[in-house]
């Protein structure tokens, strides 16, 4: 999987649009984000202005599968 596989999962499964980034960027409010960081990648929340790493991945595939699973348990519903 790659960052456009992954961005057409998140809209085929119905996540807002502002509840990710996949650019590396900051969103509009609270999200989640995904980046090449130091040789592999990165997922990580982000929330006013500020990145907090989540977890890391050695490759793309791996980081975009894992932001599914964060995605997943993150916007549960009740």
């Amino acid at each position: 999987m790659n960052l456009r596989d992954l961005e057409t999962q998140l809209r085929a499964a119905g996540y807002p649009e502002a509840s990710y980034v996949t650019d590396g960027g900051l969103g509009a409010g609270e999200c989640l984000g995904i980046e090449p960081a130091g040789g592999g990648w990165s997922v990580y929340y982000s929330e006013r202005g500020r990145k907090s790493p989540l977890e890391t991945y050695p490759d793309e595939d791996s980081a975009c599968r894992g932001m599914v699973r964060l995605m997943e348990r993150m916007m549960r519903r009740p």
